[in-house]
């Protein structure tokens, strides 16, 4: 039971990704932009606990309130937050320290200690959210009221990473927000920019966040105030961008053309997460012949990948043949370059495999998701001409998604839309490692354990050679069949600045930077 709760909680990371965002802020009719900020998203917050919030675009409700230790800067690389130092000890990768800047306070005006910190990462390590299990195994010290010391069991090549806003863990908690934790989900109790203002909020519909007169830099208060505004209908949130009621909301391929040629709205979009079939009974359990090599290779010849892409995604994807996205941490030429249509070749090896005669692969699948559904048909069509048969499950819920998966009656599945958007070390752990959440067959690889452990311990020089060598392995083994790397969009009142997906990143940057005029 604990293991469905976990992989429940770990995946609502990569679902809340498709989550069409809408909102419905207030404009400044003047030549200045919006003076308010207004972000519309789909789905109320499961909670406003970082411990607990299911973050993706829910990230919305928690920036403005948590500031986190890191940040991600628009180039990629890690910039300041609550610390303005840190960096390893020692060259294993294992531990890392933290320095906090001067003069930090929480929203109710007392200071952020070392200690506070602590204190914070030993409750998120208690939570049941989609980054807890990152932060279980650490420990930590302080050897002064600054300094915070992180010690990981096991070398960690992005450590610092785990302190920026998708992982929440470094979203500080303050000591009146630890000591009642019941009201974590309802109200916040940060060291960011704005706090939670529940008076001119109405949980479920709108959370109004108002400007922190304890935050350590007033220059970066941008907005009077941010509202975000649930809408469950993307039509609407068009309508509601259209008209000026909201600032930004997340569009889909459906509704990105119609805002085509509006000046008033500029369209952002980057492949963030891959869609395709995780390979799961890579020991041949439920299905012989994923246990072999050659069968898996043959799937990946026998699709193609930028027919289906087209058919699915439209000008909103981009075919992948690994599961990463160009762009990002471990993305490697290589391995694009390994599965090329070719469903002759797809014949032969299943032929030199013993299945001539073709095979059948059960999957299940989530149907509430059309693009997936589409995806899954289409590959399922190209993979009949070459004699395999896929048998789908429909689970029309992500809780049903789930059952079905747990059940290891299925030897393959779907994960709408997929997974990606991080650093290599964390995407691929969850599906290919042997204790990975999405491994619910626990195989084993001993050359995919070996690169895992190469890039836990690369020193930072030769770690992005070491994440592209992970993906290879991955890759030339077959473990999975992916097909396209699907686009987040973000649509917004061309009037804000600083709205930009950083480099090697899927989260838009904090809308607490984002700026008018």
């Amino acid at each position: 039971m604990k293991r469905r709760t976990a992989l429940q909680a770990s995946i609502c990371v990569v679902a809340t990704l498709s989550l069409a965002a809408c909102g419905g802020g207030q404009s400044d009719s003047g030549s200045t932009g919006p003076v308010d900020l207004t972000i519309a998203l789909s789905s109320a917050p499961n909670s406003l606990d970082p411990s607990a919030v299911a973050v993706g675009p829910f990230l919305n409700y928690m920036d403005p309130a948590y500031a986190t230790l890191l940040t991600r800067k628009p180039d990629g690389s890690l910039g300041a937050g609550l610390a303005d130092k840190w960096g390893y000890v020692g060259k294993k990768n294992t531990r890392f320290e933290l320095r906090l800047r001067k003069g930090a306070k929480f929203a109710d005006g007392t200071p952020v200690t070392s200690a506070d910190v602590v204190n914070s990462f030993k409750y998120f390590q208690k939570g049941s959210g989609p980054a807890v299990a990152w932060f279980r195994p650490l420990t930590f010290s302080t050897p002064d009221d600054a300094t915070v010391v992180v010690t990981s069991p096991t070398p960690n090549p992005d450590m610092g990473t785990l302190f920026t806003p998708p992982y929440m863990g470094g979203a500080i908690i303050s000591p009146a927000g630890l000591k009642a934790p019941k009201k974590l989900a309802s109200t916040t109790f940060g060291a960011g920019p704005y706090v939670y203002d529940a008076k001119q909020s109405v949980s479920g519909d709108h959370y109004v966040y108002v400007p922190n007169k304890n935050f350590y830099d007033q220059d970066a208060i941008h907005f009077k105030k941010i509202t975000v505004r649930v809408m469950p209908n993307v039509n609407s949130q068009v309508q509601a961008l259209k008209s000026g009621q909201i600032d930004l909301m997340y569009g889909t391929p459906d509704v990105a053309p119609t805002v085509k040629g509006d000046k008033a709205i500029t369209t952002l979009q980057k492949p963030t997460t891959w869609a395709g079939l995780f390979l799961l009974d890579r020991d041949g359990t439920v299905v012989k012949g994923l246990g072999d090599e050659r069968v898996r290779q043959a799937l990946n010849f026998a699709v193609d990948r930028a027919a289906i892409t087209k058919a699915v995604y439209g000008d909103y994807g981009t075919p992948v043949s690994q599961p990463q996205m160009p762009g990002y941490d471990g993305y490697s030429k290589a391995a694009a370059e390994m599965y090329p249509y070719d469903p002759a070749k797809a014949k032969k090896l299943l032929k030199d495999a013993g299945y001539a005669k073709g095979l059948t692969i059960p999957v299940n699948y989530g149907s509430f998701d059309p693009s997936t559904t589409k995806m899954i048909q289409a590959v399922q069509d190209q993979l009949a001409k070459v004699g395999v048969k896929l048998k789908l499950r429909a689970a029309t819920n992500f809780g049903g998604w789930i059952n079905d998966l747990l059940t290891k009656k299925y030897a393959a599945t779907v994960l709408s839309p997929g997974t990606g958007g991080e650093a290599n070390f964390y995407a691929q752990q969850p599906p290919f490692s042997k204790t990975g959440i999405m491994n619910v067959f626990q195989v084993s690889d001993p050359d995919v354990d070996a690169a895992f452990t190469r890039l836990a311990a690369a020193p930072p020089k030769s770690s992005a050679q070491a994440s592209k060598d992970l993906t290879d392995v991955i890759v030339r083994k077959a473990l999975a069949l992916p097909i396209s790397g699907t686009d987040t969009i973000a649509m917004f009142n061309s009037k804000l600045r600083g709205v930009k997906f950083p480099e090697g990143g899927a989260q838009l940057t904090s809308n607490t930077l984002w700026t008018t005029g």
